[in-house]
């Protein structure tokens, strides 16, 4: 579909239309999606040349990065998945994925799309570019060699999918997912010779004249060439599939499940480095450096030594559009939802939520516009829609007209013009640059000026209908805006170039990538990692998106940040954030500051000023809920569902670390020192150097860790999801059983005399106290209901139950009060000494109790 625009208004009677409608265009439309953003889901190739990493996914894009990991430019390829990507000094071919099953040819240098290549039946697996040659080979178990990419020859030995290709001397090698090994030489593309190794071939790597075939069964062969003859062994035995193999010239690094193993040309294994906790499915090694990708859409950067350097998270899930309204505040968001807020107060008026991400959002003639991802062109007023357009591809830029009549909207190839002509919504097509996105439009009156991803700048007379190249950059065009009297067009690496009228004029920005510009109070404002107002500099937890200003306040702006939150900004002070949508609290922590693990994988962080508790920062990385967060320092610390421990510079809110060790649920951490203890429902204890993120010893004690508490890195306790109370004295397991259900919480004293006494407690509303000997000396019925938090403090204990009864004890556990004054039920609590506050959740708000209410009696 290279043109479709369908519109429907919405009355009385448009119900049964629509839905007949929508049945038949689910069925013919698959939209190209195009963003600047990292990969949403699996990324499934990587390769590289000098300074610069390709990467391919499951998302359709491919994406160009530099050394240090800052995404160069995107190009969206394929309306399935993009599954391979291949190299040479003048060419990148990208394979798609069926049913899209084509190979597409960008010109390397200024990523223009050459050639579609369409004659495969099915998906392209692997592709080598070998001299005058493109090979490719796919899911229709055929190989076919292009020659000016043009068919040349077709090759059928396999009668299974060809996953792998590589060129090794004088043979074009193919390996299929039958376990298939073929040799077929480059002279004469005729068969010389073929192995059965009876399990997929997923890797193929040539080191120094020795060919290496990793399978799906774990095991690594070894095929060599001596005296003419093929000669072969199995020379490695891993845990899981080899899925990739790359080298450095010295060692070979095979990924593993969520580990690389780097073995020495002897195949003697030199490290283990645990990466994911999800499969890796490519690696690269570029200038020294190891880069790795996984099948949740991350690409991380280590040093050769396990060291981990930095991190591409996948695509912002929360990412926003912002636009100012009049007295409200217009918000586009990644998961399809649309908010109108209070400008002043950051409430929300209305929102709406369609079935696909929000690209732009604009407000025109009083109604909120907003593109999407699918190719919808939503009209609202007050949150009800009053017409949808739909297109072929993503919707993704806008400009209003000089005169306020029209709205144009850009898509892959082609510029629409939206008005409202005699109260109907009415869109036509306006220009077609085929083959390139349009990015970005700006309206002089006389001129449309059009910027495109691969960094085009075009002139589009209005009257004429007459469209010029004005300037081409090999750099996606962002934002195109009036500064002063000149028209200023922002490419994304930062650069940015003024037009006269007569000549252009390069400028260079410190914002690289750069995602937004405005002006506001006749400063120039520019986001991306940072945010720069004039000569003042602005950094976040997350980049800048969105920005927008307000039309009778010019010294304020609001910013959208990449995690979803809204940034107000006054003289180039932060007076405001807010963000619509927060999933449910799972975790608290708290000293002079508070820490939300929320059940989406986000961490929330507040400041409490005056008995209010304000939003700070909001860090987004995890793709599971949050189980446990922490501080230590500057670093904030959170475990989750994902498997997963991250490390967050409280300051900057950037990821400094992912510790990797646990194969279930990481369901508590506990700081001794310098020593994290982390527990898992994998049954296992794992101690980490939080100085330098490194292993220290392992423990697996058989049971679900449900809490921690330790004296010492010597000496630590746990309780159990089986019932279990376990310690850990001198490297070795000691454990005894409690009760018949779950032990949710423990807690410890030290005495004056120095002996230790724990107390645990769970599901039957039972306390249990035991001495370190893990002999019980006391029993009491505290609740009728689960017991889900203990705490000692001041010398007394405080226990808290689903009962919503927060009881306290004295150290002889006689109850000596009982608060019920909760204004919500409590889902979880934390004790910030500091502050001298209990915080407790309903899992949607954070509450503040004074301990000397609490504790008084």
């Amino acid at each position: 579909m290279n043109y479709n625009i369908y519109n429907i208004r919405f009355g009385k009677k448009f119900l049964i239309a629509f839905v007949v409608f929508t049945s038949l265009y689910l069925v013919v439309t698959f939209a190209l999606d195009f963003t600047l953003y990292s990969h949403n889901s699996v990324v499934w190739d990587l390769a590289s040349d000098t300074g610069r990493l390709y990467s391919v996914g499951a998302d359709g894009t491919l994406k160009i990065w530099s050394e240090s990991l800052a995404l160069l430019n995107t190009i969206t390829a394929h309306s399935s998945w993009a599954r391979c990507v291949a190299l040479n000094d003048k060419y990148i071919a990208v394979g798609g994925y069926k049913p899209d099953n084509t190979i597409k040819i960008y010109e390397k240098s200024t990523l223009k799309l050459l050639h579609t290549l369409s004659v495969h039946k099915g998906s392209i697996f692997s592709l080598i570019f070998y001299n005058s040659y493109l090979i490719s080979a796919g899911s229709d178990n055929m190989i076919i060699v292009w020659k000016d990419f043009k068919p040349f020859k077709t090759i059928k030995f396999h009668d299974g999918w060809v996953r792998k290709l590589v060129i090794f001397e004088d043979y074009l090698v193919s390996g299929d997912e039958n376990g298939r090994l073929v040799f077929t030489s480059l002279g004469n593309f005729e068969r010389i010779e073929s192995f059965e190794l009876k399990s997929q071939i997923l890797s193929l790597y040539i080191l120094k004249n020795t060919l290496y075939v990793g399978l799906s069964d774990g095991s690594m062969y070894r095929f060599e060439i001596n005296k003419g003859q093929l000669n072969y062994k199995k020379v490695l035995s891993l845990p899981s599939a080899v899925q990739s193999i790359d080298s450095d010239g010295s060692l070979l690094f095979i990924s593993n499940e969520g580990k690389i193993y780097v073995f020495s040309i002897s195949l003697s294994l030199v490290r283990q480095i645990d990466i994911s906790s999800s499969e890796i499915t490519a690696l690269k090694i570029l200038n020294g450096y190891l880069f790795t990708a996984n099948r949740e859409g991350d690409i991380f950067k280590y040093s050769k030594d396990g060291k981990f350097l930095s991190k591409v998270p996948r695509h912002f899930f929360s990412s926003a559009k912002v636009v100012s309204a009049g007295n409200s505040l217009l918000v586009g968001r990644e998961d399809g939802t649309i908010e109108s807020f209070n400008q002043r107060t950051g409430m929300l008026i209305w929102d709406y939520t369609t079935d696909s991400a929000i690209r732009f959002v604009a407000m025109f003639k009083e109604h909120a516009i907003a593109g999407t991802s699918s190719g919808k062109l939503l009209v609202l007023r007050d949150g009800k829609v009053q017409s949808i357009f739909y297109n072929s591809d993503s919707m993704i830029s806008y400009g209003i007209s000089q005169d306020g009549k029209s709205l144009y909207v850009g898509s892959l190839g082609k510029g629409f013009s939206l008005s409202l002509i005699n109260g109907k919504w009415t869109l036509s097509k306006v220009f077609d640059v085929p083959g390139e996105w349009i990015t970005a439009i700006y309206d002089d009156g006389k001129f449309l000026y059009i910027g495109t991803n691969i960094g085009r700048i075009y002139k589009f007379e209005k009257d004429n209908k007459k469209l010029s190249l004005l300037h081409s950059y090999p750099s996606t065009i962002v934002q195109i805006l009036r500064l002063n009297k000149e028209i200023a067009f922002f490419h994304f690496d930062g650069n940015y170039v003024v037009y006269n009228g007569k000549i252009l004029k390069k400028h260079t920005t410190d914002v690289f990538p750069t995602y937004c510009t405005e002006i506001s109070d006749g400063q120039l404002v520019i986001g991306g990692p940072k945010l720069i107002i004039g000569k003042e500099t602005l950094e976040f937890e997350a980049p800048v998106l969105g920005l927008t200003k307000l039309e009778n306040q010019p010294n304020t702006i609001f910013a959208s940040l990449s995690n979803g939150v809204i940034v107000q900004i006054e003289d180039g002070k932060v007076v405001k954030r807010f963000s619509s949508k927060l999933s449910n609290i799972s975790t608290l922590f708290a000293d002079n500051i508070i820490v939300c693990g929320h059940e989406d994988g986000k961490v929330s962080v507040w400041k409490s000023d005056g008995g209010k508790t304000m939003l700070s920062m909001l860090l987004d990385d995890h793709s599971d809920s949050v189980k446990s967060v922490l501080r230590y320092g500057d670093l904030i610390i959170s475990a989750s569902n994902d498997r997963t421990i991250r490390i967050w510079d409280s300051k900057n809110g950037k990821l400094r670390s992912v510790l990797v060790g646990h194969s279930g649920y990481v369901w508590r951490i506990f700081l001794i020192n310098d020593i994290l203890v982390s527990g898992g429902w994998d049954g296992k204890i794992i101690l980490w150097d939080i100085k330098s993120y490194s292993k220290k010893s392992t423990y697996d004690v058989k049971y679900s860790i449900t809490d921690i508490w330790a004296v010492s890195k010597d000496e630590i306790y746990a309780s159990t999801l089986e019932g279990f109370l376990v310690k850990i004295h001198n490297g070795k397991v000691y454990k005894t059983k409690l009760a018949d259900n779950s032990l949710w919480t423990l807690d410890g004293i030290i005495n004056k005399d120095g002996s230790v006494n724990i107390i645990t407690a769970g599901w039957d509303g039972r306390l249990y106290v035991l001495n370190k000997e893990l002999v019980k000396i006391r029993e009491v019925k505290a609740h009728n209901s689960t017991i889900f938090k203990v705490i000692y403090y001041n010398d007394k204990i405080l226990t808290v139950g689903t009962d919503n009864l927060l009881k306290v004890w004295n150290k002889n556990f006689e109850n000596i009060g009982v608060y019920s004054n909760f204004r919500q039920s409590v889902l979880s609590v934390a004790l910030s000494k500091i502050l001298g506050k209990l915080v407790t959740t309903d899992g949607k708000n954070v509450s503040l109790i004074d301990l000397t209410e609490i504790t008084k009696k």
